[in-house]
């Protein structure tokens, strides 16, 4: 049922009914006697012709009533003293009450409708979204739970109900392919209304070409080369052109991409590991080194781009190892100077990130005073320093006062990981204009929101800021000199005769398909168009927020959650029903998005009585060998198919979708098993962005790893786009969870996740360590760590006998003896700090005997700790519940 009417109706109610209800510090002026109940009586009779009660009434109807029908008000008393807008929530009380019998008369009336206007009969909540009118509907709709359904159900309902006519329905799509797909939905579900063709359904881009030739008889030119899919291309041509013409944009440019290309995070967050090389996990830089942050790789880069140099954690000159502590290594020394370089996780206050302890400055300490004992010379860095702009210009200085010759080349050759590509960073560019377009962002603009992340990268930003005008100034310089616009242009100048009243809307029906995918600029469309067709227009958008992956063509997931702040008078609803993923997925997939707390909160259901294990997931030892899995695992559905042991889909075979995140994530030779298959199987390769709204009976997910490319990508989500986002979304990697979860959504029977047993994906890490699924190796189950929750376990064979230790070591450093092949722990190390979430009454994750509770000291605040200490140290925070 539709919340909001429910909540309505329990609004208490007095002014229009028994009249009990006073304010409960309300002293009315004494005057003369006066009927009261009579004028509210006549006050009615006189906006009551406005209000049609054979229909839904909107909410805004209320508030147009008190506008245009100044309520009665009591001697001395008037209503706006009585508690505010409380003459509206009465009428808003009543018309819901009103909206709640018609809805059930609705369903009960036009069941022979519901039932046969789409292939199956709507469901409760599909009948909702066709029957509620208010001004603004936005439907939530859950993967796979029918959204186009009953978009076709809507405009049909409308039509059957003389709501409006063909010709005043408008539908927007996000792309050509869904707007065809639309109008092939409409016109045939709907042939048998007189007019159907009359229906618009256009792509925005279309309808707004279509606005500009109305309002003033010549449609624009729009630069081809501006097409999505074409654009990018230009944004390359117009940096190779600077990058010739303009010797400092050139080096700025090479610079960028070289060093700066990567996001390091924020300083307050732990770094992700991405490569393992020589016993060692860490951030690979372009050298080949593996070091323990983004913060020294961007250090690193820095130095070997400008050819210097350097040992990176050479051990230190003087022996200082004890009992109880390692050789000292500093983390850069310069051997042609004999110079040390340490680099500090500290702030401008001189403080390390929480997670770091507290003995971490006690470390900076020591290091200082020990280069100070020896005489050793000894330069530093900060964390805070860096991330601006004096950081890197400060090292300058110290490096060539030491008789450092510093000379850039960004081509030198490395043997590590590889800068960010031109066509890479330019993808990055051109999305990031989009949104500028399309949000109205001026350069200052920009500058201004930038300078307010006092945890993120200062430098960076202002760096990519700089050559984004330079970018930015040029392409419209083009469009000038060619007489055409963007697409980003087009949007806005259309928007801008509709708001103008030179184009006169006749649509009083607008629906908008994948939501979600909207711009700023689109949004502001709807907006207008509402406005310009009048009090009878109604808007409803029809998406969903968890599936918001498209910020790579300018969406903004921020107007789906933010909805109800956009437009006034608004309700939502929700499609909960999905008739596609088995229970078990939905609910491993529901949880792992909603991770984020700024998804808009819902409880998936399915009609999908599939009862098997739903979500299996493989680690191989290579990449070759999980897709030899995956190979078998296709050829055991193959033989099960052929013994009868799996049904087929509707087309006879079973349908099995492959998925990667990138193209080249496809496997090397999948169409000989298309042929090899092809029998019993329909195998296709997709990524998962082109895997939106498909389903299949089987989906594997390939190359779920760890890593730059991996997923979930390090590199496509960058935290600079959100510059240009009016409600940017802080939520480490939000726009990765999102696709994953699209990924996690396509199978109507089984998804199956193939990984490498050194780097699984931290989202598959989650789902492990949630109890989702379990990772199997060929030497049994890949367990995630108990300390991180990110990195799995691995075995290792050590000088004292096998042990475990985690995969992202060193960035995490537990490890745990074995006493035996395959065996738990033997002896839990002293201290573990658990940094995922975990309650009270949990049992302990490292030693598995003991339960977390609350422990507390006089110098310390309450905390979660293991019940078998001290054999067993293991610590957490304690976070407090939600009532608490």
């Amino acid at each position: 049922m539709i919340e909001w009417i429910i909540g309505a109706a329990l609004l208490a109610g007095g002014l229009f009914g028994t009249g009990k209800t006073k304010p409960q510090n309300a002293r009315p002026t004494p005057g003369p006697r006066e009927d009261f109940p009579a004028k509210v009586a006549q006050w009615r009779t006189i906006w009551e012709p406005a209000v049609d009660r054979s229909r839904w009434i909107p909410k805004s109807m209320a508030s147009r009533i008190i506008a245009r029908f100044p309520p009665p008000k009591r001697s001395g008393f008037p209503f706006s003293l009585m508690g505010g807008d409380r003459v509206e929530q009465e009428l808003l009380t009543e018309f819901a009450t009103h909206n709640v019998a018609y809805l059930a008369r609705q369903k009960e009336r036009l069941k022979p409708f519901f039932d046969t206007v789409e292939k199956n009969p709507l469901t409760d909540d599909q009948m909702d979204g066709c029957i509620c009118m208010d001004d603004a509907v936005q439907i939530v709709a859950a993967a796979g739970s029918g959204k186009t359904s009953t978009m076709v159900a809507r405009v049909g309902y409308a039509l059957h109900e003389g709501l409006v006519q063909p010709e005043q329905i408008l539908v927007l799509a996000f792309n050509r392919a869904v707007a065809e797909e639309l109008q092939a939905r409409i016109n045939a579900r709907l042939a048998g209304f007189d007019g159907i063709d009359a229906v618009t359904v256009k792509t925005f881009n279309a309808f707004g070409l279509s606005v500009i030739g109305k309002a003033t008889g010549r449609k624009p030119s729009l630069a081809e080369w501006a097409e999505p899919g074409r654009d990018g291309v230009m944004i390359v041509e117009i940096i190779d052109d600077l990058r010739t013409s303009d010797d400092k944009f050139r080096h700025d440019w090479d610079l960028f991409r070289t060093v700066f290309g990567r996001d390091i995070g924020s300083w307050n967050e732990p770094a992700q590991a991405n490569a393992y090389r020589d016993g060692r996990r860490g951030i690979l830089t372009a050298n080949g080194e593996i070091v323990k942050s983004e913060e020294e790789r961007m250090i690193a880069d820095w130095l070997f781009y400008h050819g210097v140099h350097y040992q990176y954690e050479r051990p230190y000159e003087h022996d200082t190892a004890t009992e109880h502590h390692r050789q000292y290594r500093p983390d850069f020394f310069y051997p042609e100077i004999n110079l040390y370089h340490e680099h500090f996780a500290l702030d401008e206050k001189g403080q390390a990130p929480p997670h770091f302890g507290g003995d971490y400055v006690s470390g900076v300490h020591w290091k200082r005073g020990l280069h100070a004992e020896k005489g050793t010379r000894l330069i530093e860095t900060t964390s805070h320093g860096i991330r601006r702009a004096a950081g890197f210009a400060g090292l300058a200085d110290e490096l060539k006062r030491s008789g450092i010759v510093l000379q850039y080349d960004p081509d030198r050759p490395g043997k590590g990981q590889r800068p960010i590509t031109t066509e890479q960073l330019a993808a990055t560019i051109r999305i990031f204009q989009q949104h500028v377009k399309s949000n109205g962002l001026s350069h200052q603009q920009l500058r201004e929101a930038a300078a307010k992340d006092a945890q993120g990268h200062a430098d960076r930003s202002a760096r990519f800021l700089a050559l984004f005008e330079r970018i930015a100034n040029e392409w419209e310089r083009r469009l000038r000199e060619a007489d055409c616009i963007d697409f980003d242009d087009m949007l806005l100048m259309a928007i801008e005769h509709i708001e103008s009243g030179r184009f006169a809307s006749p649509h009083l029906m607008v629906l908008a398909d994948e939501f979600q995918d909207t711009s700023r600029a689109k949004v502001r469309m709807l907006k207008a168009l509402l406005k310009n067709a009048g009090e009878e227009a109604h808007l409803c958008v029809v998406g969903d927020d968890w599936q918001g992956i498209n910020r790579f063509a300018g969406a903004d997931i921020s107007v789906m959650t933010e909805f109800e702040k956009v437009f006034d008078h608004s309700t939502r609803l929700m499609l909960n029903t999905t008739f596609r993923c088995p229970a078990q997925l939905c609910e491993a997939a529901s949880t792992f998005v909603q991770a984020n707390p700024r998804q808009i909160k819902k409880t998936v259901e399915t009609t999908n009585p599939y009862a098997k294990k739903a979500l299996h997931a493989f680690a191989a030892e290579t990449p070759a060998l999980a897709q030899e899995r995956l190979e078998q695992d296709l050829q055991s559905m193959y033989d099960f198919a052929r013994d009868g042991r799996l049904s087929p889909d509707v087309d006879g075979r079973i349908s099995v979708m492959m998925l990667g995140r990138y193209n080249n994530d496809e496997p090397r030779g999948w169409r000989r098993w298309q042929r090899r298959f092809g029998e019993f199987l329909s195998i296709e390769y997709r990524t998962v962005h082109s895997s939106k709204g498909l389903e299949a009976d089987y989906v594997m997910l390939i190359n779920v790893v760890e890593g730059m490319m991996g997923f979930p990508s390090q590199i496509t989500d960058d935290p600079l786009l959100q510059i240009a986002m009016p409600e940017p979304d802080p939520y480490p990697l939000a726009e990765e969870r999102r696709l994953f979860y699209v990924a996690l959504t396509r199978a109507r029977r089984q998804v199956r996740i193939y990984t490498q047993t050194d780097s699984p994906s931290r989202f598959l890490s989650e789902l492990a360590r949630s109890g989702a699924v379990k990772v199997e190796t060929e030497a049994g189950i890949l367990t995630p760590c108990p300390k991180c929750g990110e990195g799995a376990m691995r075995r290792y064979d050590g000088q004292y006998g096998p042990f475990e230790a985690c995969s992202t070591h060193p960035r995490c450093d537990f490890k745990r003896n074995l006493s035996g092949e395959g065996s738990s722990a033997a002896a839990p190390p002293d201290r573990v700090r658990i940094t995922h979430p975990i309650s009270a009454g949990d049992a302990c994750p490292t030693c598995g005997d003991g339960l977390m509770v609350v422990r507390s000291g006089s110098a310390y605040q309450p905390f979660l700790a293991c019940s078998a200490y001290p054999s067993c140290k293991t610590t957490a925070a304690l976070v407090p519940s939600p009532a608490g």
